[in-house]
């Protein structure tokens, strides 16, 4: 605790004060200064909302597709419900998770804050019976002599986790150690976003009505031009002055100055906003709302497109974690079941079902377990001559 204290001394004498902090201090928060002038942070940045549609498609895409303990078998694997880890990963990590929640906050916290981390809690023989998550921003990750520690602090308490006692999933890393989350990597593309909505708000708020210049046909002092300014301001704009009606006399004229929304591509400038946001989380636009390029034809080509490019690195980085923290040196290893997302649309299955069942390398029972139908004795075995005209027999 002695380095925190030393860092509260140093900020407590600077002169920028807490009301404006120094750089090292707000990186030390995980806040970003971006040259937009809007300060990002992992939670700040989901008010940007292609950040938040970013998040929300990954993470629940990641948590909804089932995941199973497989055990390796020769060349074969098959599931292994009674592992003690199947309960653990596909339905219960803890006391107050589901395997849905606790995959989805894993995930949110890797795009985020770059990495998540769960402490492994076994039992008295050593069997692991849950997946304690931790909070990222909370934990301090130390390498000493080759040997990594975490440090997890809650208040003025702190809790010390060897190497084989935490799950790390990391983001992409330069060091192999940590890693970098999108929000850190993208801030610049982020900041301009949430810039570009601090001033459409600040825009609405007057109504979108530009400045006004008064136009008066002599001179007038400092103290009537500053009264005249004030007096303007207070009855022809905001929202409840919206609409009101300026009479002038004597010469007096009212001109309005600056662009409009239309004019600076505001809306031109959101959209690409949007675009770039989708680039850094590598998904289409199309996947978080921004149909401006989207057709029919190619709805399908971009699902497939994102289950191989966007989602599948993920499940992969997420299982060999898994696998090595887990399941170190055995049979058994976790693996994400990908055929829900990668299932066509109705006549794109039966005609692969077809297929298959005429090249003789799926059974009946195999069909039917892929659409959720009962199982029926005997569809489980491959006809022997492939039946009369190359036709699958039961």
């Amino acid at each position: 605790m002695a380095i925190f204290k030393d860092a509260w001394n140093y900020i407590k004498k600077s002169v920028s004060g807490l009301a404006t902090p120094e750089r090292w201090f707000k990186e030390s928060l995980g806040i970003e200064e971006t040259a937009a002038g809007v300060d990002v942070t992992p939670e700040g940045a989901l008010a940007c909302s292609a950040v938040a549609a970013c998040t929300r498609l990954l993470s629940e895409s990641v948590a909804s597709l089932p995941l199973h303990v497989f055990e390796q078998a020769d060349s074969d694997k098959r599931k292994a419900p009674d592992h003690p880890l199947y309960w653990v990963l596909h339905d219960r990590p803890n006391d107050y998770q589901t395997s849905f929640m606790w995959r989805q906050q894993l995930m949110a916290h890797v795009l985020l804050h770059g990495n998540s981390y769960n402490v492994i809690e076994r039992d008295s023989s050593g069997r692991i019976t849950a997946l304690w998550p931790l909070v990222p921003q909370n934990v301090v990750v130390k390498v000493k002599d080759g040997t990594i520690t975490y440090e997890h602090f809650v208040g003025s308490q702190r809790e010390l986790y060897p190497f084989e006692q935490v799950l790390h999933i990391k983001g992409p890393s330069l060091n192999g150690i940590t890693g970098m989350s999108i929000v850190q990597i993208a801030k610049q593309g982020i900041g301009l976003a949430l810039a570009q909505d601090n001033h459409g708000a600040a825009t609405f708020k007057n109504r979108a009505r530009p400045g006004l210049v008064v136009k008066c046909p002599h001179a007038l002092s400092d103290a009537a031009r500053a009264n005249i300014k004030d007096q303007f301001a207070e009855k022809f704009t905001g929202a409840l002055n919206s609409g009101k009606t300026i009479v002038l006399e004597n010469g007096w004229d009212v001109a309005s100055v600056g662009f409009s929304n239309e004019d600076a591509q505001y809306l031109q400038s959101k959209q690409f906003s949007i675009q770039e946001i989708a680039r850094w989380f590598r998904v289409s636009p199309t996947m978080i709302g921004d149909l401006s390029r989207s057709t029919y034809s190619n709805s399908e080509q971009e699902q497939l497109s994102f289950l191989q490019h966007s989602l599948r690195p993920w499940l992969v980085n997420i299982e060999s974690e898994i696998n090595c923290a887990l399941f170190a040196r055995s049979k058994y290893f976790a693996e994400f079941d990908m055929s829900a997302v990668a299932r066509g649309d109705l006549a794109t299955r039966y005609d692969a079902y077809e297929k298959g069942l005429r090249a003789r390398f799926l059974t009946v029972a195999d069909v039917r377990r892929w659409e959720n139908l009962p199982f029926i004795a005997g569809t489980d075995m491959l006809p022997a001559d492939g039946g009369k005209d190359g036709q699958p027999t039961v």
